[in-house]
């Protein structure tokens, strides 16, 4: 058999194609060019999946922020959505922009109701982001939509605050006090400071000091400080009555034989003043209810002061158990406790004003001034409520309570007052539990 005569032409044209086969230095070229569609494809949604994370970040923080501030509305009675417009006009994710806006119909606002938490505010927010490489195959730009729910809970024991809200600060610490709540302390001034410290020789001592204002970078034996905290709800406001019973009789003399009684107890005849609950009795004038001197027991009960001053000079030592007295009226008085006197009251462990030991109408002026000075045998427990009082703390000899919560318009701790909180032997000792913002998704 004989094989056709092929030219020289095509024998070399033959050898070249198979020596081009067997060639593997161009294979890579090719495999590189046809896979760089997917290579640059994966690295555009790589970056674009960051870009998306990243808006989606910064979003959610913008919806966390809004419920937060709605929920601080909501707890101090403002309007929840001009809160959170407010906070979202703020904040450079959500504000107008040329670049980013929300989209219309957001924020949406909602208030759900759980048993983790009061005063529920749930912020949804969508906003449409143009993603640089998915944008070419898009015809929309894809949009992003965050919530965030957010309540108020219950954190923190507390037996100390001052309620003015701004002016100044609401609690001063100052002088060589010695001051030891044994819980925590709030200022509702959104004053900066909130709480101001006068001198290095005072000492206050209490776990946690919470303000709504600034605080001092240290407030020496306090453990934490808190500041531009959310405002804590007043524990007693509109709680208790404070009106004087219509069948009451008010005298303005503490020597009136319908107020004062002689009673002998162990052998010893001991001075004895009539209650609301004994006697009927209000008490009215200069000298209502003014101690100068001498020894004198409360009865059980309720003592309620008509415009005048509790007032207790002269080394007076007064006495009572079970006892809350009621400063009330056109024009509520003050405390005024001298530092000769010796004080040892507690207040009823029962019935309607059960652990309170003064309450102050809230109809009293707010420069009503209140000092707190008895001697190192003084004992006050349970609860000071003065809402429109300036209660000041102090004395040479200093005055010491037992344990006691004192919530005043303003607190002053100064001079050499000597004030510990203890629950050994107390009777009618008392916190609020404070109040903080938590998310819950």
């Amino acid at each position: 058999m004989t094989h056709a005569h092929q030219s020289p032409g095509s024998v070399q044209m033959t050898a070249f194609f198979k020596r081009l086969c067997r060639d593997k230095r161009g294979n890579a070229l090719l495999i590189a060019g046809a896979a760089m569609p997917f290579v640059v494809g994966a690295a555009g949604l790589a970056s674009d999946t960051i870009q998306w994370t990243l808006w989606k970040r910064q979003l959610q923080r913008a919806a966390d922020s809004a419920a937060f501030a709605g929920v601080y509305a909501s707890a101090a009675s403002y309007s929840v959505p001009d809160a959170i417009t407010a906070d979202l006009n703020n904040n450079n994710q959500t504000k107008n922009q040329s670049n980013v806006s929300l989209l219309t119909g957001y924020p949406v606002i909602t208030y759900p109701t759980s048993v983790n938490y009061t005063h529920g505010v749930r912020v949804q927010l969508a906003v449409q982001q143009k993603l640089g490489f998915s944008s070419l195959f898009l015809a929309a730009a894809p949009t992003i939509t965050v919530s965030a729910t957010a309540g108020l809970v219950d954190q923190g024991e507390y037996c100390a605050g001052g309620l003015m809200e701004s002016g100044g600060p609401a609690i001063t610490i100052g002088g060589s006090s010695s001051t030891n709540l044994g819980c925590n302390a709030y200022s509702a001034s959104n004053s900066s400071p909130a709480v101001a410290t006068n001198g290095s020789s005072y000492s206050f001592t209490a776990p946690e000091m919470s303000a709504v204002g600034g605080l001092p970078s240290a407030i020496t034996g306090v453990a934490t400080l808190k500041p531009y905290h959310m405002v804590m709800p007043d524990p007693f406001k509109d709680k208790y009555p404070t009106n004087i019973p219509s069948d009451a009789t008010c005298y303005n003399n503490l020597n009136n034989g319908n107020v004062k009684y002689n009673k002998v107890v162990g052998g010893v005849t001991q001075t004895w003043i009539k209650s609301y609950e004994t006697g009927k009795v209000c008490f009215t004038g200069n000298n209502g209810f003014k101690f100068t001197g001498g020894t004198y027991y409360l009865d059980p009960g309720t003592y309620y002061l008509d415009s005048t001053n509790f007032d207790t000079t002269g080394g007076t030592t007064l006495i009572g158990t079970g006892v809350t007295i009621i400063l009330t009226g056109t024009t509520p008085g003050s405390i005024a406790t001298n530092g000769n006197s010796t004080i040892q009251l507690s207040a009823p462990t029962s019935g309607t004003y059960s652990k309170m030991l003064f309450i102050q109408s809230s109809n009293a002026t707010t420069n009503n001034g209140n000092t707190i000075n008895g001697n190192n045998s003084s004992s006050f427990d349970g609860a000071m409520y003065l809402p429109k009082g300036q209660v000041t703390f102090s004395g040479s000899s200093g005055a010491t309570t037992k344990c006691v919560m004192v919530i005043g318009y303003t607190l002053n701790f100064t001079g050499n007052t000597n004030l510990q909180n203890t629950t050994t032997g107390c009777t009618a000792n008392t916190t609020f539990t404070g109040k903080a913002i938590k998310l819950f998704g």
